[in-house]
């Protein structure tokens, strides 16, 4: 296992892969082939230059490039993906009652580490309501954002100027399980711009790349919902308890309860209206 780990990571150099992370990463079949003449030409110092390369694993390699084109041919999988796990972690996950096997491990570390660094524990799953009636995406990506919204405090206590880069290297190179390369992208793009960063600074990263433009401007909007979510909510669970976000007739709108205007601060208009602008179309808040 750790010499397949290590032809992915030798993989992920040759093809420039943005980001070096292992778990979830996806090759084609076919590539064990290709790997083959890559792998007698490698030299000391190139090894040496690969990100968490083992260079007592390196004489193996051409072994186990052989083991693996030989499962590749008998079992014809349509795609490999790398697991940074092993026979342990197996194991211990068979010893596991069946609800505990049941839990999303994303989500579940997710929880855990918002608990851990946000303001009160419920925040992440209460933000996930509150922008919820804002988005009719799929469920795998429904899952995302909801990851990012319980990531979505692990900042408060950075200094602002840093909020957004704390969001991106959380996202990017957390320890999560359960999530490939992209996914990691968009849960980082939401968290930039809920900590205030552009998406015109996000584009330029290299890990970028990983994800369309069109999922990208997606994790944008949630994160620009996040953002106004957070804005709002002032740090307590009470003033989204107390709101609604919704889209009525093409027109975003905020409804306040009566007795809340107050709340409606200059710099939750100026989140609302960046939001409309994003999302193309009207605002307002209402007193309900």
């Amino acid at each position: 296992g750790g010499s397949w780990r290590a032809l992915a990571r030798i993989d992920m150099q040759l093809t420039g892969y943005p980001l070096p992370i292992t778990h979830e990463y996806h090759m084609p079949s076919s590539r064990p082939a290709e790997l083959k003449k890559a792998l007698e030409g490698i030299t000391k110092e190139q090894a040496e230059s690969i990100h968490a390369l083992s260079l007592s694993r390196v004489p193996q390699l051409p072994h186990a490039n052989m083991l693996l084109k030989a499962l590749v041919d008998e079992l014809k999988p349509s795609e490999l993906i790398v697991s940074s796990f092993g026979i342990r972690e197996g194991l211990l996950y068979d010893d596991l009652d069946r609800k505990a096997r049941a839990l999303d491990p994303l989500l579940t570390a997710a929880r855990e580490a918002g608990k851990g660094l946000g303001r009160f524990a419920e925040h992440g799953d209460l933000l996930d309501r509150w922008i919820a009636p804002l988005f009719d995406d799929a469920p795998e990506m429904a899952r995302l954002w909801l990851a990012a919204c319980l990531l979505a405090h692990i900042g408060w206590r950075a200094h602002p100027d840093f909020r957004a880069e704390r969001g991106l290297d959380m996202a990017l190179h957390g320890n999560w399980v359960g999530i490939d390369g992209p996914g990691r992208v968009m849960i980082a793009q939401a968290l930039y711009c809920n900590f205030g960063g552009t998406d015109e600074e996000f584009a330029a990263l290299p890990v970028a790349r990983l994800c369309s433009k069109e999922r990208l401007h997606r994790a944008s909007l949630w994160g620009l919902a996040m953002r106004l979510g957070q804005r709002f909510s002032g740090g307590v669970a009470g003033s989204l308890e107390r709101s609604r976000l919704a889209m009525k007739d093409g027109t975003l709108r905020l409804e306040l309860r009566n007795g809340d205007e107050a709340l409606f601060g200059e710099a939750v208009e100026r989140r609302l209206k960046n939001l409309a602008n994003a999302l193309g179309c009207p605002f307002e808040a209402v007193a309900v």
